[in-house]
């Protein structure tokens, strides 16, 4: 069964890798007074300040510490002309995540073709080369970009809650370790390189693949860098407004 993997030979340009991370850590760096301009009060798109979201929990830790996310976050909802309620961020960033977007898009066409290849041979059936990107043609996608700090009084608290994402794909990139993946009923560390794009499947591809494709479990570790940032692009999750 596919669940996660990592993805090379994708074609996106290191200096664009440079560009998002040195636009992402400009905007962390600015005071929380500056940041909170970009706040929406929706969660989905803007800027959203540490401690305020929580994922809900696979597993219970019982840890007070841990029920609030230990991360901020800045989102961007994909096409952005297209998605009502968007926000625009300072020029350089929102270019950088833009045109990054975009080349993940050229991405995701092809994942969805290898899973659609997966599907069509383990069941037997014959499907159209982009049947998984065909059924989600009015869909939109979301880019988080989000930082995890070394907030004092939380050193030994998990980042993240163990949780799986609900929708089909969601694709990773981080320069640092600090995701972790439950494998064979343990946790194990995902090798983490700027270059690299980190692949989960969602419960939403499980649930259409009738359990082919495993939704996955993960958590970003206590264990994690200071300032560790990554980004995240949720494929299919709504549908253009």
């Amino acid at each position: 069964a596919i669940s996660s993997g990592n993805f090379i030979g994708h074609g996106i340009e290191d200096t664009l890798f440079d560009r998002l991370y040195s636009s992402a850590d400009t905007f962390f760096s600015m005071s929380l007074e500056q940041k909170m301009l970009y706040h929406t009060g929706k969660n989905i798109v803007g800027y959203v300040a540490d401690r305020t979201e929580s994922v809900d929990s696979v597993y219970k830790s019982g840890n007070s510490k841990e029920q609030k996310d230990l991360r901020e976050s800045y989102n961007m909802l994909y096409p952005p002309e297209n998605s009502e309620g968007n926000f625009t961020g300072p020029l350089g960033f929102q270019d950088a995540m833009v045109e990054f977007t975009e080349q993940l898009l050229i991405v995701e066409i092809v994942l969805k073709q290898i899973f659609t290849a997966a599907l069509s041979s383990a069941k037997g059936i014959e499907l159209p080369t982009t049947y998984l990107k065909d059924v989600e043609e009015d869909t939109t996608g979301q880019l988080r970009v989000s930082r995890y700090t070394n907030t004092p009084g939380f050193e030994d608290a998990i980042k993240l809650l163990p949780h799986s994402d609900w929708g089909t794909l969601t694709i990773i990139n981080s320069a640092d370790e600090g995701l972790e993946e439950v494998r064979d009923g343990r946790w194990c560390k995902v090798p983490a390189k700027k270059g690299e794009l980190h692949v989960n499947v969602g419960e939403m591809y499980a649930m259409w693949s009738n359990g082919l494709f495993k939704s996955n479990i993960h958590r970003v570790s206590s264990e994690t860098a200071m300032d560790r940032i990554s980004f995240c692009y949720f494929t299919s999750q709504g549908t253009l407004t």
